[in-house]
Order: C-alpha cells, then structure tokens, then sequence
C-alpha cells in the first residue's frame, strides 16, 4: 500500500506539505472533485484534490473540512492557480485541527503529476507481489511432488500470504487436517466447522467470509467428480487478486497430488495435467514460474500408453497417453489421433474428441474431423474441376444425372471426376460421414 510520505517523495514538486502529516499514513487512491461534499463517491484513505472553488476562506469552510474528516479522506491537495493564489486565510488550522494533511500542488504543476506518482508506486508493489506470487507457483510444483505434499503446499500458501492456510478433509479417504503456522493450530476446529458449513453444507462452490479477525476464503478440492477436502486461507487484510490466484493454483495441485501416480513429478507435467483438467489459468500461471512455452493454439494428440510422447507437455490417462503440441508447429506424425487447433480453455473438450477418434480407430493415424474436412477442401482447391464436381456432387445429394446436368457434362466425366477426387482425398464421398464434413467445410468457401 502506498503511503503519503512516499507519495509525496515521488511526487516532489508536484505535491507539497503544508501542515503536519504522518509520512506511514497509507492512501487508497487519488480523486479529482470540486463538490462541496465529495465523501459519497469515496471509500475512505483516498488523497482528494482541487482547486478549492468551494472554500471562502471564512468560518464556512469548517463545514467542509469537517465532512472531509468525517469521511475519512486521507489527505487533501489544493491546486493553486485557479481558485486560489495561496491557501486560504485560516485553512491550515482548520485542517490541522480536523486532522486531515493538508498538501498543496503549485500553479503550473498537473494534477496528473500526483496520479501517475500514485500509480507508479501501485504498480511496483503489483510487480513485487507478482514476483513473489511467481516464485512461490514455481515453489509448489516442487512441493507436490514432495515426501508432504500437502503440508508443503498448505506451508508454502499461507507464508506467501502472510496470513495462515488450512487443509480440510471432507472424505474419509483424504489426508489429515492440518493448519499452517502451527502456533495457530488451535483455530483448526473452528475453522474447518466454518468451512464445512460454507462448503459442504451451503453447496456453494467456493466461500468468503470474516472469522478470526481475518478475511477468508474457501475452495473446495474436488476430484472425480467428488469434494475430498478444502483450502482455507486467511489474512488481517483483504487478499489481492494475485493472492487469490496463488489459492486457486494451490487447489488445483492439492487436487492432482492427491491423486497423482507417484511418477508423475515434473513441472511441465504439472502444467500438462492442469491444462488437461480445465485449470488453463493455474496452468499458464505455473508455466510462467516454471519457464515452460504454452502455444496460443494447440492441438491434442493421442497415443498408446507405451509412445514416446511428440513434446513435454503430455500425460497418461485411461491407458493412453496425451501430448499437447503447438497447432503453428510440424505435423504431429505416426500413429495417434490428432485433434483440430484450439484454445487452451478448449483443451479439455479436444482431448475427448480426440480419445473417442482413437477408440475407434487405434493402431492408424486419425484426424478430427473438423481438422481433416479442411485438409480435404484445401487438397481440392489445387484442381477446380474436381472441387467443382464434388461441390455439385455433395449439393445433389450424390445423384450423378443431378450432378451431370448441374455442371453441364456427361455423367461418365461426373464419374470420373468424382472417382479421382475420391482418390486425392484417400476417402469415398459415399461415407456419409466423410461427405458431412466436406460438405460443411466447403459451404464455409466462397
């Protein structure tokens, strides 16, 4: 949190004391307004300014100093040179004797000076909790493939927080319950009461409220479908976006270390399970730590258990393996079912195409389909007549006199056309599968 004396460093002649302040006095923000009463579009802590075209530099600006306080502005800075030369008669008292600092920002200097100041130191305490945040995601995928993985992953959240984190068994099967640091041990029945009623009870799928003189939050740990336990994570101050991400990573290792063959430790096979769960966010946020390239676009090969996987990025499951590879790179070769390019939210959903490809053709190379009606549109495009003839052929619903009197030719040319499309494509346009997809894949060109 930025405080005024750092504030008002960084801001230098931009932002002027002109009575007592105490420099550890933290700001929420900077706000810009003229009303008279300003404190309703406020939160409290924030330094306001303006150029003072409401004072008089009489007793009536008591009042208004007076709201300011009881509003709980953090400071106030006065902008000289439009409503005022110099601070009023009296007001360094009045905001003295209020308890509100009272800065001046001098003619000729932007209020824009004092809110990029601001910003500006927000934003390193942002890059120094993100640093922080990276190390520790990187930290935790060490920590899961370690002899405690829970209590490392529990250990590691809540010192990365400063506040303290909990593990809740919710099944029987699952790990004990535990509470880091130990010295707050004695929470742990209150809390896990707490969790169980916000969780288990309410349904809900995650939780925040205030207990213990902190601010909570709870996610449940599911794994196949069902809960085996929650994290807890408390703090004395309200837990930051990065915070919350870190938790929600936490969550998704706990789920994976509780289930997780004990071979699987790898960093990149973190990322890969993450990513194969429909944890995308946790996954580019490990990544990030870890040093590992996800693809904007990738595609989902599927293998037999015993291949070498085509990248790092790959995982067992049911007996196969799945290798994500990046859509922009070489052509996933050799046996495997290939999925069509997609976004790593889409993931998931492409790895079940791809697995129901495989079942039902194992032991030979197979594309999605989405994938394959557009190779097979892209090989026709090379020879017009023969995108013609398929386009009429398909169009009239594989009747050759149709086809004939649509292109104007005899109908033993429409064979033939169709015969040699049929081999360029290495498919029978009779498969009414195969002239679904083409025929939805051409329908897409003009």
């Amino acid at each position: 949190m930025t405080t005024l004396g750092e504030l008002a460093e960084t801001a230098g002649p931009a932002l002027i004391a002109v009575g007592p302040f105490d420099p550890a006095h933290q700001i929420t923000g900077v706000h810009v307004s003229e009303l008279a009463d300003p404190g309703r579009y406020l939160d409290g802590g924030e330094l306001l300014l303006t150029t003072g075209i409401r004072l008089t530099g009489r007793d009536d600006d008591d009042a208004y100093v007076a709201r300011l306080a009881e509003q709980r502005v953090g400071a106030l800075g006065l902008g000289l040179g439009e409503g005022w030369d110099a601070v009023p008669p009296g007001f360094v008292d009045r905001c003295a004797n209020a308890g509100v600092p009272l800065f001046v920002v001098p003619d000729g200097e932007p209020f824009l000076a004092v809110t990029r100041s601001f910003w500006q130191l927000e934003g390193r305490d942002e890059r120094d909790a993100v640093a922080r945040i990276g190390h520790t995601h990187t930290r935790l995928a060490g920590a899961a493939a370690g002899d405690q993985p829970v209590h490392d992953v529990v250990r590691l959240t809540s010192e990365a927080v400063g506040g303290w984190a909990a593990w809740i068994p919710l099944d029987p099967t699952a790990p004990g319950a535990l509470l880091h640091p130990a010295g707050l041990s004695g929470l742990l029945p209150s809390v896990k009461a707490d969790v169980e009623r916000s969780l288990e009870r309410t349904g809900v799928a995650a939780a925040s409220f205030v207990a213990h003189g902190s601010v909570v939050v709870a996610h449940p740990v599911v794994a196949n479908g069902r809960t085996i336990g929650a994290v807890a994570v408390g703090a004395s101050r309200p837990l930051t976006r990065t915070d919350r991400q870190l938790v929600l990573t936490a969550v998704a290792v706990l789920r994976l270390t509780i289930r997780r063959p004990a071979t699987e430790t790898s960093a990149a096979h973190w990322v890969a399970r993450l990513v194969f769960d429909g944890d995308a966010v946790a996954a580019r946020s490990l990544a990030r730590s870890a040093g590992i390239d996800l693809p904007l676009l990738s595609r989902v090969h599927v293998s037999g258990a015993d291949d070498e996987p085509l990248a790092e990025l790959a995982i067992e499951r049911d007996g196969m393996r799945l290798t994500l590879v990046d859509a922009e790179g070489p052509a996933a070769g050799g046996v495997g079912a290939v999925s069509a390019a997609v976004a790593l939210e889409e993931v998931p959903a492409a790895a079940a195409r791809a697995l129901a490809l495989w079942r039902r053709s194992p032991g030979r190379p197979v594309v999605d389909a989405a994938e394959r009606a557009e190779d097979w549109a892209r090989l026709l495009e090379g020879s017009p007549a023969l995108l013609a003839a398929a386009r009429a052929h398909l169009a009239s619903g594989r009747r050759i006199e149709r086809t004939a009197r649509a292109l104007g030719v005899h109908r033993n040319t429409v064979r033939q056309r169709i015969a040699a499309a049929e081999e360029l494509l290495g498919v029978e346009l009779a498969d009414p599968d195969v002239s679904a997809e083409l025929w939805l894949a051409l329908r897409r060109r003009p």
